[in-house]
């Protein structure tokens, strides 16, 4: 039995649900494509976010994938977690 790998859109969804339900008021309207930072996603919000990835989709983060372009928006970090997760 294999587990089918999430696509990248469905990593979106699980983020946006994550950041709109635990991180961010329910009045803050945003999309994937909104920067992180316009957000106000400070650095434990960000880390609350790293480990939700690493609880939801059994993958870390490393260090070296921790730049700005990959957490500019939840595209580009959903983009990163599903090539660590491939």
């Amino acid at each position: 039995m294999t587990t089918q790998m999430p696509s990248v859109a469905t990593i979106v969804e699980e983020l946006r649900h994550y950041v709109g339900s635990q991180v961010l008021s329910p009045a803050i309207v945003f999309d994937a494509d909104t920067p992180l930072a316009q957000l106000g996603i400070d650095s434990s919000s960000l880390l609350s976010l790293l480990l939700f990835v690493e609880r939801r989709f059994g993958v870390m983060v490393p260090d070296e994938e921790l730049n700005r372009a990959n957490l500019s928006s939840l595209n580009a970090l959903a983009a990163c977690v599903h090539r660590l997760v491939s």
